[in-house]
């Protein structure tokens, strides 16, 4: 079999409409102080291209912290440095799933 047929197999076998997975982001969830969250928004923005934040319920400070793939170490390093630098609490939300309401 040739190189150009067992190319062909592999584009036959995969699903091109999905990502690859190592192009897959990542989504954590934090509950956050609320008067922080425009600060933290910024932090990462300033960073273009590594994360986004998107507040899910502000009552609660409930965020979601999507990182783009290959980014995952410095978002990482970047949270832990406004926790113990700056002292903003960000509490993880393991499982939170969004109501109707506060769905992004």
């Amino acid at each position: 079999m040739n190189s150009t047929s067992q190319r062909a197999d592999l584009i036959a076998s995969t699903d091109l409409t999905q990502p690859p997975a190592d192009l897959a982001v990542t989504s954590l969830y934090f509950r956050i102080d609320r008067r922080h969250i425009s600060f933290l928004r910024f932090i990462l923005e300033a960073y273009e291209g590594i994360a986004v934040v998107t507040t899910l319920d502000p009552e609660v400070g409930a965020i979601k912290v999507v990182v783009a793939p290959g980014s995952e170490e410095i978002v990482t390093e970047l949270l832990e440095d406004l926790r113990f630098r700056q002292g903003i609490m960000m509490e993880p939300l393991a499982g939170y799933r969004p109501t109707a309401q506060g769905a992004a």
